[in-house]
């Protein structure tokens, strides 16, 4: 009798030390390979394939059915609640999903939809809805006059823009067309290709030797590129952590002649010191948060370019949320202490504007 539980005992050992084995086999393998936890447990066919599974081990042996079955629904449990409390953004139905992607596949069967991305950090539930309702995403007025004036300023596109508004609506979404607008304005220029300082320590490097002349380095020529100045712009290396950084070129390698080049981050707050024209409207900030995958639009700052106005861009007003116009507020160049002697028709419209 006693051998009998004994060996009943080990049995048992047995089978927990196996059971154990497998369910750390099957957490190394998702752990590796999270793709395939994703299929298994978030996709139909994952699913069907998992029930199928607690169904052979139930032939097998029914109790290591239902332990199987039992750990199967908490792990789909953990992984429905880990994805609603991962997402910062938005959260479609699934049903509402198949639904866009269907419609999509109809109207424009060229292009591929990343639902996820755009359901984080774009769209919602309602605007969705609005599409798969309207066959286009709802664009306010604002917006929709944006891209009006943006395709009536392009030189490429060559369409009424009635029409151009209304299949841009078929395919972009309020927040993603408002973002490749801002791209194509002087402050997103700054943001994404970065500005050319003058390094104050001059560069030995890069600067070209006496009698060679400067016409390769100019616009007209485009021969050659400037490297002996320094180039300012946004490292989005992390997608929710762009940060400014600051690239020095340091001459051609002596080997293979290959471009060299150091990077420093740079301190947002000595922005105004260090790029001409540049002036932060509401304090020091960084103004990269405005290219993370989930845009920050809370550090408004005005560039003054060459051939450009001194206003800031329609677009980056809208998204910033602030009013620069002239004739509908203060135009903030105004707000500046403007000398009467070299511009005295501007310094009395400061004044005047002043005592409204």
């Amino acid at each position: 009798m006693k051998q009998l539980k004994n060996l009943i005992n080990d049995e048992n050992k047995t089978k927990l030390i196996g059971l154990l084995t497998i369910l750390v086999v099957i957490w190394f393998v998702l752990y590796l390979v999270p793709e395939l936890f994703n299929t298994l447990f978030n996709t139909i066919l994952g699913n069907l394939i998992l029930i199928t599974i607690s169904l052979l081990i139930s032939m097998y042996n029914i109790q290591y059915g239902i332990i199987s079955s039992i750990l199967f629904i908490i792990i789909f449990r953990f992984s429905r609640l880990s994805q609603i409390n991962s997402k910062e953004g938005f959260t479609w139905d699934p049903n509402s999903t198949r639904d866009f992607l269907q419609i999509q596949n109809t109207i424009n069967r060229q292009k591929i939809f990343d639902v996820n991305m755009i359901q984080e950090n774009q769209a919602s539930q309602e605007e969705l809805d609005y599409f798969n309702k309207n066959g286009v995403w709802p664009w306010s007025q604002t917006t929709i006059k944006l891209y009006e004036n943006a395709v009536k300023s392009n030189p490429f596109i060559r369409t009424l823009p009635k029409d151009s508004v209304n299949y841009a609506r078929t395919v972009y979404n309020e927040a993603a067309i408002l973002r490749i607008i801002s791209y194509q304005t002087k402050e997103g220029h700054f943001l994404l290709n970065g500005v050319l300082v003058k390094n104050p320590s001059g560069n030995k490097y890069e600067d070209l030797p006496n009698g060679f002349g400067d016409f390769a380095l100019s616009k007209e020529s485009g021969l050659l590129e400037n490297r002996s100045d320094d180039i300012i712009k946004c490292n989005m290396k992390n997608p929710n952590d762009s940060t400014l950084e600051r690239t020095t070129y340091t001459g051609k390698g002596g080997i293979f002649g290959e471009q060299k080049s150091k990077t420093t981050p740079v301190d947002f707050n000595d922005l105004e010191k260090t790029i001409p024209g540049f002036t932060f409207l509401n304090g020091p900030c960084n103004p990269c948060g405005a290219l993370n995958e989930n845009p920050d639009y809370s550090c408004p700052f005005r560039l003054k370019v060459k051939n450009k106005p001194p206003f800031v861009s329609d677009v980056w007003q809208t998204l910033w949320n602030i009013n620069d116009n002239p004739l509908e507020s203060i135009p903030s160049f105004l707000s500046e202490n403007i000398n009467p002697n070299k511009f005295p028709l501007l310094s009395e419209l400061q004044t005047e504007l002043k005592k409204q």
